[in-house]
């Protein structure tokens, strides 16, 4: 059974974006969005990146869901110890070189529906991360978005990692997002 039953809000206010790499032309954001979960609605910040369009067929200037960004060459340790599982267990070899966006959960191998944009997952979530993407795209062209300078890979694993509870939450930051991911890695073996 999820934990969640979807994603049903945007606040377009909270989006904040700072450059990651220059070649290819990338960035990195946030948005905070409500989770209708069985038990309560929590506000829960969502990371994304902004594609170059380079590789693996990713649409230039969509913006594309990530777990976080890997701080280190090797294993995954810099998450949380369930995080670092699902990485461990969606990244090619359990590994992964310092500064790689950890996306890799949201390509689902087994679904090869080829009317759905890859890189957004496969279940229940597909469309409401997408509709979160196009409308970080827009918001992007529009101008409207917060510049964070300090939001490197660092303060965005801290931040979609935090033990904060947001005023209204019954739950951390962290086990909101934990329990987002959960739902997608289950639909991702």
């Amino acid at each position: 059974m999820p934990n969640s039953i979807g994603i049903f809000k945007i606040y377009p206010e909270s989006f904040r974006a700072n450059l990651y790499t220059r070649h290819p032309f990338r960035m990195i954001g946030l948005i905070d969005v409500d989770i209708i979960y069985i038990d309560t609605i929590e506000r829960v910040t969502l990371s994304f990146f902004r594609s170059s369009g380079t590789n693996s067929g990713k649409i230039k200037g969509l913006w594309y869901p990530i777990v976080g960004i890997k701080t280190h060459t090797g294993i995954f340790r810099e998450f949380t110890r369930y995080i670092n599982y699902v990485l461990t267990n969606t990244t090619k070899n359990g590994v992964a070189g310092e500064g790689w966006l950890a996306k890799s959960l949201f390509f689902d191998k087994k679904d090869l529906d080829t009317s759905k944009i890859r890189g957004f997952s496969s279940g229940m979530h597909y469309k409401s991360l997408l509709w979160i993407g196009e409308t970080l795209r827009d918001l992007y062209e529009k101008g409207k978005f917060e510049e964070m300078y300090s939001l490197d890979a660092k303060k965005l694993n801290s931040i979609i990692t935090s033990k904060d509870i947001y005023e209204g939450n019954k739950r951390s930051q962290r086990e909101n997002f934990e329990k987002i991911i959960e739902d997608i890695f289950k639909k991702y073996n």
